[in-house]
This record gives C-alpha cells, structure tokens and sequence, in this order.
C-alpha cells in the first residue's frame, strides 16, 4: 500500500501518538457520539493504524479496544485520498472473508475519513460501521470528512499542549526526546553538544518562592526562556525540560562552544540580578558530548545534571561531564540505597580496637569500628560511606544500630570493667535525645554507663546548635565519658574546649603516626599533652604504629594509646580471646627500661625533656 520509506515515516508519526492512550478522550467520545447520530449507524471508531495492529482512541458500539491489522478495514482507508466507502463488505473481495464480516451480525457497511497530519501522512481513520448495508450521499462523505479534521484539531491541540511547557511556550521535555530521536535517523550524524541551563537550584528557588511569589518566579523562568531564545535564533533550539531547566544542542564541532555557554550564562546571570543577593537567581550550565545512539540519549539529561552539580561545587558558570564523577556518585548514590539490607544481614559488623593504659599497660577498652561489606563494592571504607550516609539523613538508623551492637556485644564479656567507644555523628543530635537513646540502650542490654565512651569530633557545629551542649552534658551526668577526637586540626582549639563538656582528649593520628620524623609534630604533640593533662583531661594517642612513636607518646605524659603497633582491630571472639590470654600487653617494662637514644631518633633527642607521671584527668 505505501512505500517502505513512507511506511516507515507513517510508523513513528503514529507512535508519536501513543500517549493518546491515556489522555483524557471526552472530546473524542463526544465527536463519536455525534457521527452516529447524524449517520444513524450503531457503531463509530476513531482508530489509529500501527504495523500489526490497529488501535481505537475512542469508540461507539464496539466491545474491542484494538484489532490485528490482518482485520482492519481502516489500513485500507488510510490508502485513500478521501473517504474509503464500503457499501456490502459481504460482496467485497477485500473484506469478504474478513472475521469481523463473516461473523453473526457482522459488519456490512462502512465508511472511514483518513486522519492525515500536516505533513500528510495518514495515521489512522474516523470511521462509521452498521451491520446494514448502507449508501453515503455525497454531503455526507463531506460531513465525514469535515469531523475527521475536528479529530485531527484534537490531535495537534493535544500534541501541542503535551509537548509544550504551558509557562515559556518553548518545547518541553517530551518534544526535546522526540527531536533527539529524529536526529538519531540522520545518516551521518555528528557529534552534538548538549547543553543543560539550571536556571536556579532547588534551595535558591524555595528562597525566592518565600520571598517573590510563585508570580515571580514563573516571570523570571519566562524571561529566561525568552533570552534562550533570543540568543538561539540560527544556532539551535530550546527546550524546557523541566520547572526550572532549560537546554539545546549545539554541534561538537562548533568553534569555542564552552565561550559561547560561558557568555551565555554569563548574560542570564546580569539579567536575572535582584536587589536581594540572597534570591538572585544564580545559572549554571552542564555539558555532555555524544553520538546519536540510543544507548547515550537514554541517560543524557541525568549526565548533563552531574555536569551542572560539577559547577556548582566547584563555584563555576559550566561543567563539563566526567564519568569518573559520574561513577563516584553512583557508587555513593548504590550505598545509599543498600543501607537497610546492610543493616538486616551481615553486611554490616562492627570491629575492635584495644586501648591501653600507658601507666601500667593494661587493655582498659576499645572502640567500636564499623566495617562494611558490600556485596557488589566489595569492602567500603568508613570515610566513604559515613559521608554517605550524612548526606542521605541515614546515620542516625545506623548510629542506633551501632549502639545496640555494640552493647549486645559487652553483654558477653568476661571483662566488666572494660569500656569501648562510639563515634557519634553531629547528624545524631539532630531532631533527638540521643543521651536518653544511649540511656534507655544501658538499661536495655544492662550496661553500666560508666564502660561507655562518646567521641565527637570538636567544630563549629557544636556551637550552632544550643541543643547539642545540653545533650552532652546529659550524656556526662549519666557517667559515660565524652571525647574529643581528632584534636589537633581543623577547628580544634582550647580557647572554646571549655565549653564542651568533655573529659577526654583524643590527639589526631596525622601528629602521631609521623611523630618520629617531624619535629614539628612532636611540639604540637607535646604541647597538646602537656596543656590538656593541666587543664585535667585524660589524653588518648590513635596511630600508634611503630616503637619510637609509642615512645615519644609515653615520654610526653599521654595517659592511653592505641594503634596498630598495640593491636589491629579485633572481631569480637578475637577481642574476648585476647582478654582471656592477658590484660597487661603493653610491654611497659620495655619503654622503662630502654635507653632514651633507641626510644627516640637521636637527632630529636636534644629536643625532648621528660613530662611529669600522668596524672588521672580531673574532670
């Protein structure tokens, strides 16, 4: 009947089409409803002709919604340049032996009014059935044919309110797939540039919202769309893809095309200036290069969304999509995800780290590390997935996990006295008491709380929050001590360490670990020690890991150690079997008795005076 060129091209028209389906179809219910009272015919079908099949957007007197093509009489009426009319489908050679007609109450007449797109392509049929034969006269084939075009202004009102942004007037996101599949049939296509504009990021909009009104804001999407526009005209079209992004496509080929985004945005940002710093929009850009494959157009606009999130942490107006990047928050994005089965398997387990006095060498507690074993990943460190799991509002689940882990877990040792730690996060004092969860846990599994420690690492998130000293010193007044960690860098400072009420001090493992070597770090480190033991707070080296280190430490008055030089963490049974063999394994003896030269390098040995005995922290 067509060509395959044509058929081909027919073929994609009508499956453009397919969101009909489940648009709303009263006002083709009503088109059909009039055709079978001006005809005076029981049954009237508005269809649309695919390869195999023929399916019925609205229908009159017709059980099916659809029937094979081997069965349509509208595949023949797309063939006609006006009104295909079958007066006796039972004397037609071409519908005689068809099922719909052979059948008791078969159909007998029709008549069918091609439904053609601008283009000319005939996608399907307004047609008219009765199980009389019947004769059109030709004022009604004009009547026919005048309500298929009412069903084709439906069409191409519904496909232009479908694929366009009903704010800007551009074409929305639906339109940009169906052009990026267009070009894909190119032969020869080149390499494109897809250029992604977020006009404002989620949290400036919420601001601007507050502040300007839905109104405004819609205004200045509007203006946006219509300098895109502007700016365009010759070189590419626009696309509004989503409420608050726009993009094109520009050929990869196109000379200094990261100048021309970069001016672009640059304009955008002048135009969209407010008096409020606050609520000006602020437009970033994100581009990706591909190949017209179905492969690459699937995952575009999430690419060219990690593209603009690049520029937006690194405070630029474009990014340039990196698979790397991709590939780190896709991992990030598949913990996530993957928490609550850690959780409920054994993914997820905790490990121990032995403590030990350096008065006398005893193993005085450990503390608690939680490890993660990901099927697919494979072993994830801490530092990857804490992060995660802080970003993503997911570690307070995992902190109460770890709590009731790691009291379960003290329940069974033979040693009583031994205490452990736990990280906290500074997310685990949001929205929480977390004093009375780590209270009601003690109660719960029978712990004193005196063997419980808490470590915090010291920041500005502590003072910009009121309600996180008040959860601290609940914690105190329950017995359980509250450590520093990490102390040393970053924010750490004894100005403000008074108002934290914390009994001990943990030295960062960037001094300790290099103490040998640097003589700077062991100034710090001393001097660290030497203040924190005035000031009354007990002090713990982490990064132990070698005999000179663990010597300095000593020497300097530090009053625990751990490090791998001690005891690497342990699994539970190991931790409970190392117990049972010793609880002096610190060689305390050894660091007496060695000479000062083989405990310290001897080029620092001029350098380093003896502390006074440790005393026990006051507080």
């Amino acid at each position: 009947m067509h060509d395959h060129h044509s058929e081909k091209i027919r073929l994609e028209a009508v499956q453009a089409l397919e969101w009909l389906k489940t648009a709303e179809s009263e006002n083709f219910d009503r088109i059909c409803r009039l055709a079978a009272a001006y005809f005076k015919v029981p049954t009237v079908l508005i269809s649309l002709v695919e390869k195999d099949r023929q399916w019925f957007k609205a229908r009159i007197g017709f059980d099916r919604d659809e029937t094979p093509i081997d069965q349509s009489f509208c595949a023949y009426a797309i063939c006609e340049a006006e009104v295909l009319h079958v007066q006796d489908a039972s004397r037609d050679l071409r519908f005689c032996a068809n099922p719909l007609v052979t059948a008791p109450d078969g159909i007998r007449f029709y008549a069918g009014a091609p439904l053609r797109t601008r283009s000319g392509h005939a996608i399907g049929s307004l047609c008219i059935i009765d199980k009389e034969p019947k004769q059109l006269s030709d004022d009604e084939r004009l009547v026919l044919q005048d309500l298929a075009e009412m069903v084709m202004a439906q069409i191409e009102q519904r496909q232009l309110t479908d694929c366009h942004d009903p704010v800007s007037g551009l074409p929305n996101q639906r339109r940009f797939f169906a052009d990026l599949h267009d070009l894909g049939l190119q032969a020869g296509t080149e390499q494109r540039v897809l250029v992604l504009i977020d006009a404002l990021d989620s949290h400036r909009r919420h601001e601007m919202a507050l502040e300007l009104g839905a109104g405004a804001l819609q205004s200045i999407m509007l203006d946006i769309a219509l300098h895109l526009k502007k700016s365009l005209v010759g070189i590419s079209c626009a696309y509004h893809v989503n409420d608050r992004q726009f993009c094109f496509m520009l050929p990869a080929t196109m000379p200094d095309y990261e100048l021309f985004v970069h001016r672009l945005i640059d304009r955008l940002r002048c135009m969209t200036q407010s008096d409020s710093a606050l609520t000006s929009p602020s437009p970033r850009a994100g581009m990706v290069i591909f190949d017209h494959d179905a492969q690459s157009h699937a995952d575009l606009l999430r690419k060219a969304m990690h593209a603009v999130e690049s520029a937006r942490q690194a405070n630029t107006y474009w990014g340039l999509y990196d698979v790397a990047r991709d590939c780190a928050w896709r991992r990030a994005f598949a913990l996530a995800r993957d928490v609550d089965r850690a959780l409920t398997t054994d993914q997820m387990y905790l490990m121990f780290q032995p403590r030990f006095s350096l008065l006398d060498g005893r193993r005085i507690s450990a503390e608690a590390l939680l490890r993660w074993n990901h099927p697919q990943l494979g072993a994830v460190s801490p530092a990857e997935f804490i992060p995660v799991l802080e970003r993503n509002g997911l570690i307070q689940r995992v902190t109460h996990w770890v709590i009731d882990q790691t009291l379960s877990t003290m329940a069974l040792w033979d040693d009583v006295e031994c205490r452990v730690s736990i990280n906290l996060s500074p997310k685990d004092f949001d929205d929480q008491d977390i004093g009375e969860i780590l209270r009601l846990a003690c109660k719960r599994f029978n712990i004193e709380p005196h063997r419980l420690e808490i470590e915090i690492t010291e920041g500005e998130w502590i003072r910009s929050n009121p309600h996180v000293i008040q959860q601290l010193k609940g914690i105190r007044e329950l017995g359980m001590d509250v450590a520093i960690d990490d102390f040393g860098t970053g924010y750490s400072n004894f100005a403000y360490l008074h108002e934290i009420p914390a009994n001990i001090i943990k030295l960062d493992r960037s001094i300790v670990t290099d103490l040998p070597g640097s003589l700077r770090n062991q100034i710090i480190a001393r001097s660290i020690l030497q203040l924190a033991r005035d000031l009354g707070y007990r002090t713990v080296a982490e990064g132990i890991e070698d005999f000179q280190c663990l010597a300095l430490i000593s020497h300097y008055g530090c009053h625990e150690a751990q490090g791998y030089f001690l005891s690497r963490p342990l699994t539970q049974m190991q931790f409970m079997a190392q117990g049972q063999k010793s609880r002096c394994l610190l060689p305390v003896q050894l660091l007496e008795n060695a000479p000062l030269e083989q405990r310290i390098p001897g080029a620092l040995c001029q350098s380093v005076e003896p502390a006074e005995a440790p005393q026990l922290a006051l507080r």
